[in-house]
């Protein structure tokens, strides 16, 4: 009975979060917000208390799991964890191997504390790469990059397929209609780092061919963390002496949490609740339940002091590498980030990639991008604005709204658009008008501020067949340029732009500002 609310309860987060995932688009009226859920990851509250030295409420639901998780253990993975759903499903699609097949495994669960661990030494040193293999962050950038899109594509080109059969024309045309209304409104997106997104994720599905939950067994630091918290748990999994050691409770268990030849024995630091123990127990004997029990007895982690030492080392190492990278400084001059981004190094700490910002801008794929490694491999995945692709709607203040840590703040309308992305430039080599002699104007008309940021100086000029002309030269006034990237975006030159944004005069906004 238990297995099976369990069942419902993934099914039913896993809907709860794929519904506040599409609810997160232009244009934005939740009854919830829509990062709600990406503030349930345990690990937010663990690396935001290393970095400011205090609990901060704005990560309420990590909270309430972190404290539930002392009472009834690691319950997070096997209810709550949408990858978590989305990898069980994968396992009966791929049939991996039994426990006792797969058990040559079981020496590597260290895993998984060694890259907690190592994260944690990196966030105190102010590198916080943690984001990266956050179960929840990791699920959402999927969802935006990869699957969203292509499922989008798949279901829009098939019902305008159907559309030719004669008979089914209305009906398709209905659905059509409905299919763009609520799920997607906006035009197909289209993003950058599209391939290695996917690889990282197919990898982690993959691994299911080795071992159930090869991915939660060995490598999720959130997994870890709450396997910490959980050795000490009042919840237990108790095997009545009615048991006929038929070891169907092993066999089952999704973790291997329960040791082979001592079926009455569970790992509480690997249990996750998922009470397929109890349901594979023989009817008739029902030996298998789970009780209070107020003096609990303590798991040994699997994570031994060479083992930390090893991981401790290799920190290090990792971090002089991070830090000695030389800096490219051609790059950082096109490292636009959204509107209302706190400043670059609190916005390197704050951030997690989940993409929830690309996901909801305006543009849908075009202006904001998950961006690649430049000089370090800290840029991998942050939001970039890329404005040859697309620009910041004037009237468009989303991203810092559905932010889950705050990395961009939440502007009213009227501070988003007194707030500069950069400044744009004119590339003189190239622009219209200064090399070909030809009046262009569409970046001027295409300008969003009231009082218009290009404007034109007026030139007579001398051609060479001697005769005169009049030039209207452009150039941006920077007291009002909010480096939107219109004008990049729509220049009419095929490949580089004649007008380029840049991050000079780019306002970077504190939590201080934003209140005062």
């Amino acid at each position: 009975m238990l297995a099976k609310i369990r069942r419902i309860a993934q099914v039913l987060f896993l809907l709860f979060f794929i519904y506040l995932f599409i609810k997160a688009r232009y244009p934005y009226e939740p009854l919830i917000d829509s990062d709600l859920f990406l503030r349930f990851s345990p690990l937010i509250p663990l690396f935001d208390f290393i970095k400011n030295l205090h609990i901060s409420l704005l990560f309420w639901p990590a909270l309430i799991i972190i404290v539930l998780t002392l009472f009834f253990g690691r319950f997070f993975c096997g209810w709550i964890c949408p990858l978590g759903a989305v990898l069980d499903l994968t396992s009966k699609i791929l049939k991996p191997p039994s426990n006792q097949t797969s058990r040559k495994w079981r020496k590597l669960r260290y895993l998984k504390f060694a890259v907690l661990s190592g994260m944690v030494i990196l966030a105190i040193f102010s590198i916080h790469v943690w984001s990266y293999l956050d179960p929840l962050s990791i699920f959402n950038r999927v969802l935006t990059i990869v699957i969203y899109p292509l499922a989008t594509l798949l279901a829009e080109n098939t019902l305008l397929g159907i559309t030719y059969i004669p008979f089914l024309e209305d009906g398709s045309y209905f659905i059509f209609d409905n299919f763009k209304m609520f799920l997607m409104p906006e035009n197909q997106a289209h993003y950058q780092q599209l391939f290695g997104i996917a690889l990282f994720f197919g990898i982690i599905l993959g691994l299911e061919k080795v071992s159930r939950r090869f991915w939660c067994r060995y490598l999720c630091p959130a997994g870890a963390w709450l396997g910490l918290l959980s050795q000490f748990r009042f919840l237990e999994r108790i095997v009545g002496d009615t048991c006929p050691d038929c070891d169907k409770c092993q066999i089952e268990c999704k973790m291997n949490a329960i040791p082979e030849g001592d079926v009455k024995q569970t790992d509480k630091v690997e249990c996750i609740e998922c009470f397929n123990c109890a349901e594979s127990c023989p009817p008739k004997i029902k030996a298998i339940t789970y009780r209070w029990r107020w003096k609990p007895y303590h798991t040994p982690i699997d994570f031994k002091r060479r083992q930390f030492m090893q991981t401790t080392l290799g920190s290090f190492l990792a971090l002089g590498l991070i830090n000695l990278g030389l800096s490219n400084r051609e790059k950082k001059d096109r490292l636009i980030r959204p509107p209302g981004a706190v400043p670059e190094e609190q916005f390197l700490d704050r951030c997690i990639r989940c993409l929830e910002c690309v996901r909801i801008c305006e543009s849908n794929g075009a202006c904001l991008q998950p961006d690649q490694i430049h000089t370090s491999v800290l840029e991998l995945w942050l939001p970039v604005a890329v404005m040859r692709e697309g620009y910041c709607e004037y009237n468009c203040n989303l991203c810092g709204q559905v932010c889950p840590t705050d990395a961009i703040l939440p502007l009213t309308l009227e501070q988003k658009q007194k707030t500069p992305m950069g400044l744009a430039y004119f590339d003189k080599n190239v622009c219209i008008p200064f090399a070909q002699n030809q009046d262009c104007i569409v970046c001027e008309e295409h300008c969003p501020t009231p009082e218009k940021a290009i404007k034109f100086d007026i030139k007579e000029i001398i051609l060479e067949d001697g005769s005169a002309k009049k030039v209207k030269y452009p150039y941006v006034v920077k007291d009002l340029c909010i480096g939107c990237g219109i004008c990049e975006t729509k220049c009419p030159l095929q490949g580089a732009p004649g007008i380029f944004v840049t991050i000079e005069n780019q306002k970077r906004i504190s939590d201080n500002e934003l209140i005062s």
